[in-house]
Order: C-alpha cells, then structure tokens, then sequence
C-alpha cells in the first residue's frame, strides 16, 4: 500500500497545475461594430447607399481622359513641346493668310452687288480688323511657346484661339441672321478655320499640362538656411 501511495505521490508532483484565473486583469472588450451594423437595414442603407457601377458614358469619358492625359516626363532633358501642335499652327498661319484675302475680296465684291445694311458696315469689318490684328500675335505666342515650353505663352495662345473662333462662329452665321447674304463658299472657309482652332485647343491643353508637369519637376526645394545665405 505505502508503494502506491508513494507512486499517487510521485505522479501529482510530476503534473502540471492550472494557473489560477487573476482577477485583476481587465475583460477582454466586445468587438466594435460600425454604424452600419447597429443602424436598421433600411436606415443603414440610406446612409451608406451602395455605389452603382458606372455607365457607359463615364467608362467612355474614362477612357477620352486616360488616353488625353499628358504623362510626367521621366527626366529634365525629355521634350515636351508637341510637334502636332507646331504643324497646325504652321497650316493655320497659311490658311489664315489665305482667309484673310479671300474675305475682304468677297467683301467688296459683295457690297457692290448688294447693298449691305448700316449695322453689317460697322460690325463685320470691324471683327475682321480685330481678327487681323489679333491673328499674327497668336500664332506666334503658339509657335514661341511650344517651341520654348514657355507656359506663359501657350496659356494667352489658348486664351485667344477662343476668342478668334467666336469672331468666326459670326463669320459663318451671324450675317445671314442680321440681313445680309452669305456666300455658299464662305461657309467651307471659316468652317476649315473653326475645325483648326478646335484641333489646337484639343492638342494644346494636354502640351499646356505637360509644361506645368516638366516644370515641377524642374523645381528645387531649397532650405531656409540657404535663403538666408543668399
């Protein structure tokens, strides 16, 4: 009996105790839960309304605006002057010469056939003059600014291309409108002008942000103490 006893003995010594359960440790917390799962399904989603997938026109605007968003340049010396900008503003140079004879001549011609009114006088050579004047100035902010990637001078070009397109939106409807006859070869004319200043706003917006993002790139931050040094 004492050898059994002294084996019970024996195998309580070699077995391990559970540790005791200490009560000044704090209780575990209950899992938080959002706002959406404490509030009622028909409350949580008037708040939290699931997003619908996107339609046809967004993926296609998506895809216009993927495709027309200029890249960062990858280093200093990358061009960022667009050579299908420079030709349009060469073809636009030539057929606005061209324009430019072709109406006034057209002009003549058709105030000694049919008398125009008072108020067609004025206003129509009066846009021709400021088109005349303002024309030259703004192909040569385009050519000098995507040529020099000078910001400063394609955002006045963009500017003023809007501005030359209103004076032939007139050209091409207004004086029917206000009592005289447009000639049938005088629509192809300023609508060949509209399409390029269209293309040039197309292709100068992306060049214009590809300047402003050359032109972070350039830039160094410096520290307050080299200012103080300069």
């Amino acid at each position: 009996m004492s050898a059994r006893r002294r084996q019970r003995a024996e195998e309580a010594e070699a077995t391990p105790l559970a540790p005791e359960a200490d009560d000044t440790l704090p209780a575990a917390a209950p899992p938080e839960t959002s706002d959406a799962q404490r509030l009622s399904p028909a409350a949580a989603e008037h708040l939290f309304p699931e997003r619908r997938p996107p339609t046809a026109f967004e993926r296609l605007f998506a895809a216009v605006n993927g495709a027309v968003r200029p890249q960062p340049p990858k280093a200093r010396h990358e061009i960022a002057s667009s050579t299908l900008l420079q030709q349009l503003v060469c073809a636009n140079s030539v057929l606005s010469a061209l324009w430019a004879a072709g109406w006034i001549c057209l002009f003549l011609w058709k105030a000694s056939v049919w008398e125009p009114p008072l108020h067609v006088v004025i206003l129509s050579p009066t846009l021709y003059i400021a088109w005349a004047v303002f024309e030259p100035i703004r192909l040569t902010l385009g050519c000098l600014g995507n040529l020099h990637e000078r910001i400063e001078l394609l955002g006045p070009f963009m500017f003023s291309t809007l501005a030359v397109a209103v004076i032939h939106v007139y050209f091409l409807t207004a004086q029917h409108y206000l009592g005289w006859i447009t000639l049938q070869v005088e629509y192809p004319m300023s609508a060949l002008l509209l399409c390029i200043y269209v293309a040039e706003l197309v292709v100068g917006w992306p060049t214009a942000r590809l300047f402003i993002l050359k032109a972070e790139a350039n830039f160094q931050l410096v520290s307050a103490g080299d200012l103080d040094e300069r």
